[in-house]
């Protein structure tokens, strides 16, 4: 979030802008599958097949080019920071949206946990707490 300060300059009518970073965030997110832990669904993603051949109570896990389509083009989202484990935040600034997506070696991805609250310049280390990782 960017915080703007404005000043008036005394006798010129002029007003000046400030700006300056506010790494704050208040994030707030939930685990792909209602009811479970995020690090139990990333264990559970990490076995499952793609979601059109799957049943609908998983997370949604594609080829990786289509994830990253469908949270840039649908989302406006843009892939923020690598965590451990193959995790990986997305977020938009414009949305205010965030999404955790575990990035597996086969090139399928699947959406883990995601949020609300997202801020260009927040520390990524809030969306990994939120999502109850580390990162």
């Amino acid at each position: 979030m960017v915080a703007a300060t404005v000043l008036a300059i005394a006798g010129s009518g002029a007003l000046a802008l400030t700006r300056q970073r506010d790494d704050s965030a208040d994030p707030r997110g939930w685990p792909a599958i209602a009811g479970m832990d995020t690090r139990a669904v990333i264990e559970l993603a990490r076995r499952l097949p793609l979601s059109e051949s799957a049943s609908p109570d998983q997370p949604w896990c594609d080829h990786s080019a289509e994830v990253a389509q469908v949270l840039s083009h649908d989302f406006d989202e843009e892939r923020v920071a690598s965590g451990g484990g193959g995790t990986v935040l997305w977020g938009s600034d414009l949305t205010g949206t965030w999404t955790m997506v575990l990035e597996r070696p086969d090139a399928t991805s699947c959406v883990v946990a995601s949020g609300v609250g997202y801020r260009d310049g927040a520390s990524p280390r809030h969306f990994f707490t939120s999502a109850g990782l580390s990162g």
